[in-house]
């Protein structure tokens, strides 16, 4: 292992980096940078890829969208797969300890980031090489692939460099968070405002606009209750509302646990678990491995197996080409981990619903237990960092075993109902047509939420000085 130590060291000395700010960098500053680097974000996203006609430019599945927050043919191709990938890889190898580091010492944390941002430029690396060589932007040239692979590269080391530099203090947050929410809010206000018509009925693609068109032309409310085609309508609207709000509340479930200071008995507190104990990580989980699938069938399909003669490929997944150039999972394993999309879709194939939202949910589960464990989340660690806090529950002795299994009970119960709970939300809410789909709408509203905490701590350390110092933001 010291080999592969040295190797990352020497690595990491090569890249670049974001110099953490020298001075307190103040709240609307901070704004500032996070802005400027939202904008340029939106902006790769327009730019399409130079050396691939608009003509070859298909759309992936949407869920990958709104998790890798990218946008295919264009310079966020990748988005932020790459570095979420690698980010995710190196945290289970060294939760799992297969890497040995100790992130409490500030050498191991530099040399964990440093790692992180080598393993994302090797995965853009494979990814932007299946990209430009698997054909899923037509029949292009060497050079046109050359050039492909280049510019996806080159985006990621941009969007790593956008991620880093609001990470290190100049921003708030993290690029990664801004850059998914970003996305989803994106898509939501699409699908409200947008003033283009792409559907048969000659409506407004945005149901807000849509719906003040259908009364003014006496239509009424029908032609928008409910359209075909995964189009906006006033369902997927009341969705949506009703989907934030059950959202809300679900983040504010918790469960208290009473504990005390062993030094100071009279000085009572609580330790909140809460029921989304795990927050979003296993449907994140779970849409890389759909996602990963639904590319990877995808590809080989296109290169190998259009002719639906290889009995193995079939079963990994066949697809077909609509006239606008996407491809569209028919059957094999790739069908059944994409969405039915709407309730159109679904009444189609009911058995494709129910068995995504079962393999969603189950995924969820196991990716829950395993962040668990690996995440730093397990009642052993979390009473360990009781103990050295000097905490204890009271009426119980003030041992680690002990509080583990006190906090074991409630940790496996909420990790148990989270990961079920995440699950049906991500696969049962695409049906009712919500805008940025379920998953989409739980990421959004777990950033929003961080970013709430993270703008009253700033606000509070700006009014009051010596309790920034306090929270050691000094």
């Amino acid at each position: 292992m010291s080999v592969v130590r040295k190797f990352f060291e020497g690595a990491s000395r090569l890249m670049p980096e974001v110099a953490k700010p020298k001075r307190r960098v103040g709240l609307a500053e901070k704004l500032a940078w996070t802005a400027l680097a939202m904008i340029v974000y939106l902006i790769m996203g327009e730019v399409y890829l130079y050396g691939v006609p608009r003509t070859q430019v298909t759309e992936s599945i949407f869920i990958l969208h709104v998790v890798f927050a990218q946008k295919t043919g264009t310079l966020t191709t990748l988005g932020i797969g790459p570095i979420v990938t690698a980010g995710i890889l190196l945290q289970l190898l060294v939760g799992a300890e297969i890497i040995k580091l100790d992130l409490s010492k500030p050498e191991d944390r530099a040399l964990f980031t440093s790692t992180s941002k080598v393993l994302s430029l090797v995965v853009a690396a494979i990814q932007a090489f299946a990209f430009s060589m698997s054909g899923m932007f037509g029949t292009i040239t060497t050079v046109q692939a050359v050039l492909i692979f280049l510019q996806l590269l080159i985006a990621t080391f941009i969007i790593m460099m956008l991620d880093e530099l609001i990470q290190r203090g100049w921003g708030l947050g993290s690029g990664i968070s801004l850059f998914i929410a970003v996305g989803i809010a994106q898509d939501i206000m699409i699908k409200l405002f947008s003033p283009i018509v792409v559907s048969p009925d000659g409506l407004y693609q945005g149901v807000i606009l849509a719906t003040f068109q259908s009364i003014l032309s006496g239509a009424g409310l029908s032609p928008v209750l409910l359209r075909s085609r995964n189009m906006p309508d006033i369902v997927g609207l009341i969705a949506t509302v009703a989907l934030i709000l059950i959202l809300i509340y679900l983040n504010a479930v918790e469960v208290e646990i009473p504990i005390s200071y062993a030094r100071f008995s009279g000085f009572r507190a609580k330790y909140p678990v809460k029921l989304l104990y795990v927050s979003v990580i296993p449907v994140i989980f779970a849409s890389m491995i759909f996602g990963n699938v639904y590319y990877l069938s995808s590809m080989l399909w296109n290169s190998y197996n259009q002719d639906g003669k290889n009995v193995f490929l079939n079963l990994l997944g066949t697809f077909k080409k609509t006239e606008t150039g996407q491809v569209v999972p028919t059957g094999g394993l790739a069908y059944y981990m994409v969405s039915p999309g709407s309730i159109e879709g679904l009444m189609k194939d009911p058995i494709r619903g129910i068995v995504y939202a079962g393999l969603l949910v189950v995924f969820c589960l196991l990716f829950a237990k395993f962040w668990v464990n690996v995440g730093g989340l397990s009642p052993s660690k979390v009473a360990e960092q009781l103990i050295s806090a000097g905490m204890q529950v009271p009426g119980f002795r003030r041992a680690p075993e002990v509080i583990e299994k006190i906090i074991g009970k409630y940790i496996s119960t909420v990790t148990v109902l989270g990961a079920i709970i995440v699950g049906l939300i991500a696969g049962v809410a695409d049906y009712t047509n919500t805008f940025g789909t379920g998953t989409g709408l739980l990421l959004l509203i777990g950033i929003l939420y961080q970013y709430y905490e993270l703008l009253v701590r700033e606000r509070l350390t700006e009014m009051y000085p010596a309790l920034g110092r306090l929270l050691g933001e000094a």
